[in-house]
């Protein structure tokens, strides 16, 4: 694994970092709902180009409880070991984005 850079926290590759970090799966409709931006993409391209181990799998389902109609979609996630070895190679400097991240988002909220 190459040494990740880290994104600023301001931006969306720092939103979507701070939510695979924690464990999350997610989409693009999850991220709108938290972030206000439907553009998923480009902060996970930067991410990777950055050198973050992001995953992702195509998921079928509704997109409107109203609709009914059913799509297909990425999910994007980080998977369980290389969150571990993510918090071996930075250890505290992982965890003080995660507490930066977090406060940002309650502060914008």
């Amino acid at each position: 694994m190459n040494i990740p850079k880290f994104p600023s926290i301001n931006s969306l590759e720092g939103f979507a970092l701070f939510y695979l970090l924690t464990g999350h799966r997610i989409s693009h409709l999850s991220f709108l709902g938290d972030s206000n931006s439907y553009c998923l993409r480009a902060p996970v391209f930067n991410l990777r180009q950055s050198g973050w181990p992001i995953d992702d799998y195509w998921q079928a389902g509704s997109i409107s409880r109203f609709s009914g109609r059913q799509t297909k979609y990425k999910k994007y996630f980080i998977n369980d070991e290389n969150i571990n070895q993510l918090m071996l190679l930075f250890g505290e400097r992982l965890q003080k984005f995660k507490e930066a991240a977090k406060h940002h988002e309650v502060k914008a909220a």
